[in-house]
């Protein structure tokens, strides 16, 4: 299970590490030549992460895993009697995060991605974690949005 994990959290660790890199330490308005590299790794890792979730927790069962994200998302935001056993978009708003990840990394400037990001991080890194992972979840976040304040250019 710990490379289930491993890959999520180094996957969000890279994304925040290009946002600094295209933001605070961005130099004449471009961006540090290891941080695109760094944004499509994080992507790259993320997508394997969806993987290995598939194999590891659904083994391979798509319908389950739909079930399984519907039931966890009904649980943490309190509507478990509104929630059909096969609401599939919340699982769909994960795939939908993660082609837009690698999508948004020739063109990453984007307001609606930095929400969107918000959101997932949030709900992935806070909301979704296990207890003790949540204060490196909120590091994340904090350097995240930071990173978005200090975006020169």
């Amino acid at each position: 299970m710990t490379s289930l994990y491993v890959t999520i959290w180094a996957a969000l660790a890279l994304l925040v590490a290009a946002e600094i890199g295209k933001g605070p330490l961005a130099r004449d308005g471009r961006p540090a030549r290891w941080a695109r590299p760094a944004w499509l790794a994080g992507g790259a890792l993320a997508i394997v992460h969806a993987l290995l979730a598939l194999a590891i927790r659904y083994q391979w069962d798509h319908a389950l895993a739909v079930r399984e994200t519907a039931r966890q998302g009904a649980a943490v935001y309190g509507f478990v009697g509104l929630v059909a056993q096969d609401f599939a978009p919340a699982i769909y708003v994960n795939y939908l995060f993660l082609a837009l990840w690698i999508a948004v990394a020739w063109r990453w400037r984007n307001w609606w991605w930095r929400i969107f990001v918000l959101v997932m991080v949030v709900n992935g890194a806070v909301l979704f974690a296990r207890p003790g992972a949540r204060p490196f979840g909120a590091m994340l976040i904090a350097l995240l949005v930071w990173a978005w304040t200090k975006q020169k250019g």
